[in-house]
This record gives structure tokens, sequence and C-alpha cells, in this order.
């Protein structure tokens, strides 16, 4: 009857626990925290909270030896365990892929599409955030896909814009779930290495800021078309209006007669920018240079669309005459692709020009005259912007001269 009698209870609260053994578990559960958070792992902030409470609860059974406690905290790591092993398995046999846009223009808004395709044949992913990240660990932009059916696609698209001209790497897809519970995040690595070539920025024709415009006129073909010169007169057909008729000629011949006028083609223009730097690492002249490609490329851009014939020349090389759009994309690849070199006394730029063609030579201030341009070019020195510029304001282009003999002095 004594030992009856002296038997603890199953629900009776069990021994103290002494403090040293509080302090030394308390020490061994900062340290735990303090390496989390110093190297953070797949938890999310929620899941470090539920640990928290999770040791909370696991110490408070211990100490009180109540069963309800043991279950609670059963339950808490189960938690843990299924939410770590679903997003395990929403991961698997996924596959990423990325579509750029062809033709990129800095400054400009795109849409770069993201599409995942789910490879299980019976289960969905949930909750996946795609990462499109450069090789420099630059994030361009991110997607969500909230269901990915079994043996199906999901596709979106995230804006990207690319402020400089040049060729941007990417390199990889990072997938990230939290499902289902949000404590763990889970991610994946897909390697998708892919580069990007962006052209120079394009300026309104407005905004260019050229103090004269430059001499685009259009010529006489010598042939047959819809010019304004006349270049000739023949009789009338009947099917044709009465629009064109010469009254005069009609009425000394007593018959009805027509003009014809001239065929007018547009004057070819030669765009010269020089890449010849005195110190191609001092930045004012680097920005200087930058603001003359992006003038070229704006020029280039218009006259192209215009019909003009557009040759560009630089110390790098030569794209010869051509028009269309596919000129225009080949000026837009050489420009965003090009490089300041040192400007040498040994590599004078030497252009030939003819009476057909129109001259503009862009080039940073601080080059010097030490060139041979054709007589009748037209020269624009371009400077950069003052350090307080909006980045609406038009680059400042100034004329030099539009005339200059053939070789110039220092």
């Amino acid at each position: 009857m004594d030992k009856l009698k002296t038997s603890k209870s199953p629900l009776s609260p069990g021994p103290a626990i002494p403090l040293a053994a509080w302090l030394a578990m308390a020490q061994s559960v900062w340290k735990v925290l303090r390496r989390m958070l110093a190297r953070p792992g797949p938890l999310t902030l929620e899941g470090f909270i539920f640990i928290l409470l999770a040791f909370g609860i696991g110490l408070a059974a211990t100490n009180t030896g109540t069963n309800l406690l043991y279950l609670i905290f059963s339950l808490m790591l189960a938690f843990l365990v299924v939410s770590g092993f679903v997003s395990v398995r929403t991961l698997k046999k996924i596959k990423v892929e990325r579509s750029l846009p062809r033709h990129i223009v800095a400054g400009e808004t795109v849409d770069i599409r993201v599409t995942v395709r789910n490879n299980k044949r019976l289960a969905c992913s949930y909750g996946l955030q795609v990462s499109d990240t450069l090789r420099d660990g630059t994030v361009a932009g991110c997607c969500y896909f909230l269901r990915v059916p079994p043996r199906g696609e999901a596709s979106a698209v995230y804006p990207c814009v690319f402020h400089r001209r040049g060729l941007y790497p990417f390199y990889r897809l990072v997938v990230t779930t939290t499902y289902p519970f949000g404590l763990v995040r889970r991610s994946v690595s897909i390697a998708a290495n892919q580069d990007v070539l962006v052209y120079p920025q394009i300026l309104p024709w407005e905004r260019l800021g050229l103090e004269s415009p430059p001499d685009l006129g259009e010529r006489e073909s010598r042939r047959k078309g819809a010019g304004t010169s006349l270049y000739g007169l023949r009789e009338q057909h009947p099917s044709e209006g009465a629009r064109w008729i010469h009254w005069k000629k009609t009425a000394q011949t007593d018959r009805l007669m027509r003009r014809e006028f001239e065929a007018e083609e547009k004057k070819n223009v030669c765009l010269v920018l020089d890449n010849g730097l005195h110190d191609p690492g001092d930045p004012a002249q680097i920005e200087a240079f930058e603001h003359a490609v992006i003038l070229t490329a704006s020029v280039a851009h218009h006259l192209l669309r215009s019909d003009h014939q557009v040759e560009l020349v630089t110390r790098s090389g030569r794209i010869a005459y051509n028009t269309g759009p596919h000129q225009r994309y080949r000026i837009l690849r050489a420009l965003a692709l090009i490089q300041p070199v040192v400007l040498t006394d040994e590599k004078p730029l030497r252009l030939v020009g003819g009476a057909d063609a129109a001259t503009i030579v862009f080039r940073c201030e601080g080059q010097g005259d030490r060139v041979r341009y054709p007589r009748g070019a037209q020269v624009f020195v371009v400077g950069p912007p003052p350090p307080n510029a909006a980045s609406g304001e038009s680059i400042r282009a100034e004329p030099v001269h539009r005339r200059q003999p053939e070789a110039a002095g220092v």
C-alpha cells in the first residue's frame, strides 16, 4: 500500500531541470540559430519561427512530461519532414527554357518568355518561382507559376530593360518553391547559357540635338519616275487621267500631251564614327564615346527607314552602302559591339567622298583634328552630358565645320 501511495502519476510533473541544464540547452540552441542565420539554408522566415516554437514545445514537454505536448511536438516535426519531402518531389523532372527577342534596343522594355515543362506522369508542380540570372549574378527578372500540370507546360513573361549596349550573357535559371507549407525553400539551378546582343539606344530625330541638319536632299536620276522635274512629253492615253496634261502643248499640236517627270534618288549618306581615343580608360572620354555611338545609331536608323543608302566607317572596319532593314541591323550590330581604340598618328582616318554622297562625321571631344575628311563633310563633336542632366534630355552635338581641307593640321 505504501508503494502504491508513493507511486508517481503519469500526468504528474517530472523532476525540475537544473538551471545549468537550461543554460546549456539555450546555449546550444543559440549556436544552431546563429549558424543558420549566418548561412541561410532551405528554411524560410516562417520555418525559423516554426522551429523556435517546436523547440519551446519540446522543452516544455521534457520539463512537464505532458503527453499532449509530446504529441504537438511530434506533429510539428512531421510537418517539417513532409514539407521537405513534397518540395523535393515538386522540383523533380522539371525542364525550364528561356525565349529571348531577336532584336533588343537599349532603353526599351522587352518581354522575355520563360516556359516550364513538367515531365512527371501523375504529380503536378505547384508554387514555382523562376529567377533568370546573368553570369555576374545579376537577376534579370522573375516569373511565378501557380500550377504546372503533369506532362504539361506553362509559360510566363517578365519585363526587362537593358540600359547599356553590348553583349549580355545569360547564365542559368533558378527554380524555387516553398510548397506546401512555406516552411522549407527548395531550389534547383538549371544551366541556360545564352548571349543576347543589345543595340545602342535609338533616339527620336527631334531629340538628337543636331544644330544644323545634314544635307540629305534628293537628286535627279535622269530616268522616268515619280519626281518633280520635267523629263519629257508624250501623247495622252485614253485610260489616263487629266491631271498631268500639258495644255499649252496640247493647244499647239491639237493632241492631248502628257507630262513625264524624272525619278529622284535619295542621296547616299556615309556615317563616320571616330572610335579612336587618346585615353580609352578615361571615364569622361568613354561617356562621350557612348553618346557618339547612340547618336550614330539613331541617325542610321532614321535614314535607313527613309530608304537612304547608308555606309558606316570606323577605325575598326567598314560596312558598305546598302539599304533596307538588313542594313539597319548590320549597322546596329556593329555599333553594339564597337570598342574604343588608342588614337595614334600612325593610323589616320582617311575617307573618300563623292558628289552624290553626304558625309557625316561623329567624334568625341579631345580627339584632335589630325584626320582627313572629304570636302563638304559635316563634322559633329559629341561631348559628355552635364552632371545634372536629366535622362530625357537630348544629346548635344555641335557642328564644327561644313567644309575643310583634305588634310587638317594638329
